[in-house]
Formats: C-alpha cells, structure tokens, sequence
C-alpha cells in the first residue's frame, strides 16, 4: 500500500497566480515534493484528512470586502470546518508576512474576533528570514512560545523572463541607452514613499534618469506623483497597470532598482528585481539586511533611515563604478529548497501534539535542524500548561 500523501490547504495557492507569482510558485514546488496542495476549501476542510492548513494573509483571507456579515460569516465557517478538522489531526500555520496590514480592513470587532482566532488556533508560524521571525514575535507576544519556522522568499526567474539585455530592454522601452537609470517598479502604494523618492531626487546632481512605474492606489497618490514628477524633466513616470513582460523590461532596463520604503519587514520587490540580476538599493531593515548580508553589497546596498539625494548620489556612483550585466547566485533562494524547508515545517508542526490549553507565554526558542541538515527551524520551547496570554495578535 502506497503511503499517503501529505495533504495542506493553502490560503492562498494557486488562485492568485495572476496577481503575484509567489504563492504558486511555492504550491508548485511543494507539489514537487509530493505534497497534495489546494486552494483552501472549507468543506475540504471540514471532510477530508488535511495535515496543515497554510494561511498567508489572514486579515485578507477573512476580512476583505465591504460587507461585515459576510466576514462574519467566513470566520464562523472557517471556524467550524477547523473544529472539525482537528479531530483528523489537522495543525494550522501562518506566514507572517507583514507585521500589519498595509490596508484596515474590517470593523474593530471583527479585526478582534480575527487575532483571538489566531492566537487560539495557530500551531506554528513561519517567516521568511530570522530577523522577520524576531520581529514577528515581538510585535505578538502570544506568538513567542509557538513553534517558528524559517523559509526564505523564492527567486522569480521562472514566473518572468529576464532575457532581454539592458539594450534590447531599453530599446523596447523607448528609453535613452546610455542614461543612468533608477527604477521603482510595481503598484505604487503609500507605504513605497515614492513622493519621498522623487523629493529626494530632485537634489542629485547630473543627469540620471528615474523612472516611477506602476498603476497608483488610491488615485490620490497618483495625482501627487503626477505632480512632483512635473517639475523635473529628468523623471520618467509610467502609471500604468504593468504587465509580466514590461515589469521584466523595466527591471532589465535598470542600471539600479530602488525601493524607498519607510517601513518593510519583507521585499517581493527587491527579489523581483534581483531575480532580473540588477542591483538594488533598500532601507536597512527587516529582512533586506539579511538579504545583503547573503548575497553580498555588490547586489544589495543599504539605506539608513530615510533616503535623501547624497544617499542616491553615491548608489549611483555605486552602479557606475560595476559592471553593467552579470548574474546573481540565487541558488539559496530556489523555490525546491524554500520547497524543502517548508516541508519540514509542516512535518515539524504535524507531529507536535496540540497542548490543551491554548494560551501561549513568551518562551526563548530552541533552534531544531530541517532534514537537509540546515539550522532553519528555530523552535520554542513548549509553554506551561496553565500559561495563558491573550495579548493583541
């Protein structure tokens, strides 16, 4: 008798493919594996043997929408299917990908009923770098003593082609070939602090280029960009929804992407444009430091605090001083190995047993060795059985 397939729900997996490569791209690598993946489904979940549920955006999962009653109503079904479930074993897990959310979605009640769920429910989370871990458990306290896991985020060389060369890019771009150019590409949001990056550039001296690419939401944002991107001639300002193929182009066209954050814990950007070996220029903070400190500052250059025209000065002086082309070693970042550790998180997970309280107390983590033998799993120890914490997940 064959054995039986790991089986993991997944919100989300394959669904949202379209919008960001990510998730996908680590359901397919876990099917690689061998590892049974779906889109969460709750009567999946209520019925059938499912070992872990994997979340990813819970405030999104639950509580997106307009409509209160019918969050209401998802975090009831969701709720019941996983009292079900754990009679079959089931564990749930939580990639922290954020320490919040860059929306307020729901009511103040609801957005409660969501963290106390979590706090209850959770079994394990996972980050994707030590430092997000760290963080993770600071800014949630009740999170401490749960079991943590670290994958890293994939590289996106197989969800993008990055063929063009810088020429041939700039070329079907319509952009000048011999400019120095700084990119900012993908949905403008406010966290991203372009109004800052184009404040900022307006002090470099010389003639760089800086292109701002990317629909803005809300409009309002867009209309400020706008704006400021008039009063130098310098700026390129495409505002447009990008498709797969011009966010590769402009990557590729890029002396230099920059990422202007204020605040981050973790970057699809920075890999995104790593993954197109172009250099990147990033706050120190979250997990952009552990990035630099793997891959080294011929790629990853680092930004105190707020970005300001001498910091962009000597990033370009920095760009001008390397070579043009040449590839990045990605090979830590490759979605079999994230595939892999992930794995063994869940496994790790699975074979735990559930204590019967679930209140959880700050705990200092042990660190536990993945199958392939890399310390990735940071452990904590097991909370005592009448500890009890209900801090604001």
């Amino acid at each position: 008798m064959s054995e039986r397939r790991f089986t993991v729900e997944a919100e989300p997996a394959f669904r949202t493919a379209a919008a960001n490569p990510y998730n996908a791209a680590l359901a397919r690598a876990l099917a690689g594996e061998g590892v049974r993946i779906r889109d969460l489904s709750y009567l999946r979940l209520a019925f059938g043997r499912i070992d872990v549920v994997h979340l990813h955006w819970p405030d999104l999962t639950f509580l997106s929408g307009h409509r209160p009653s019918i969050m209401r109503a998802r975090l009831l079904l969701f709720g019941a299917a996983l009292s079900l479930a754990r009679l079959r074993g089931t564990r749930l897990v939580w990639t922290v990908h954020n320490l919040e959310s860059h929306e307020t979605r729901g009511t103040p009640v609801l957005r409660e009923r969501l963290r106390r769920m979590l706090a209850r429910e959770l079994d394990g989370i996972l980050a994707l770098s030590r430092s997000s871990l760290d963080a993770a458990r600071a800014a949630h306290p009740e999170l401490a003593a749960l079991p943590g896991f670290v994958t890293p985020h994939g590289h996106y060389r197989e969800d993008y082609d990055f063929s063009a060369g810088r020429r041939e890019a700039r070329e079907r771009l319509g952009l000048p070939e011999d400019a120095t150019l700084i990119v900012a590409v993908g949905q403008v949001r406010p966290y991203k602090n372009i109004p800052a990056l184009l404040e900022a550039f307006r002090g470099v001296a010389g003639s760089p280029r800086l292109a701002v690419v990317g629909r803005a939401s809300p409009p309002a944002l867009g209309e400020e960009i706008a704006r400021l991107a008039v009063e130098d001639p310098r700026v390129i300002l495409d505002p447009e929804f990008q498709t797969e193929e011009r966010i590769a182009l402009w990557v590729r066209a890029a002396d230099l992407v920059v990422l202007p954050y204020r605040k981050v814990l973790n970057s699809g950007a920075a890999m995104l444009a790593l993954s197109g070996s172009r250099p990147v220029l990033v706050p120190a903070l979250g997990s952009l430091v552990e990035l630099r400190d793997e891959l080294g500052d011929d790629w990853v250059r680092l930004f105190p605090e707020q970005l300001d025209a001498a910091e962009l000065e000597e990033a370009i002086a920095w760009v001008r001083s390397r070579p043009a082309d040449g590839t990045v070693d990605l090979s830590p970042y490759d979605w079999h190995t994230v595939a892999q550790r992930t794995l063994d998180a869940y496994r790790e997970v699975r074979s735990a047993p559930r204590p019967a309280s679930r209140g959880r107390a700050a705990a200092s983590p042990t660190e536990h060795r993945s199958t392939t033998g890399s310390p990735i799993v940071p452990v904590a120890t097991a909370p005592e059985p009448d500890a009890v914490s209900h801090a604001s997940l």
